[in-house]
């Protein structure tokens, strides 16, 4: 009898993913500060260039599937991951169990009130 393993679900890769273009933009910031210092110019371009690229690709793909909770009306919705990177109002809690949540301000698309949203 064959010992079978349980599939892997997409999370864990995105997880993944994740950390290592984190990673990997965290060292090319390293070498941008380190050619900038010895002044090659041409490769603190190309570093800096290669750290905004894979920052682009990153946020997306980090925030892929986020789904936020209107405390007013307890709305379930998705919002653009471009509007939660950069709102002004993010908070992490511990809750009874111990386990992080997450919030932030964001607009309810239902009723329009702009509150801080659970992360769910």
């Amino acid at each position: 009898m064959k010992d079978e393993k349980p599939p892997k679900n997409g999370t864990d890769v995105k997880t993944y993913a994740v950390i290592a273009l984190g990673c990997s933009i965290g060292l090319s910031a390293v070498f941008c500060v380190v050619a900038a210092v010895n002044g090659y110019w041409i490769e603190f371009g190309i570093c800096l260039a290669i750290a905004v690229v894979l920052f682009i690709v990153t946020c997306p793909l980090a925030y892929e599937g986020d789904v936020y909770e209107c405390p007013h009306c307890g709305r379930k919705f998705r919002v653009n991951f471009y509007i939660v990177l950069f709102t002004n109002g993010k908070l992490k809690t511990s809750d009874d169990n111990g386990e992080q949540v997450k919030y932030a301000k964001l607009k309810c698309s239902d009723c329009g009130t702009k509150d801080l949203c659970k992360r769910l």
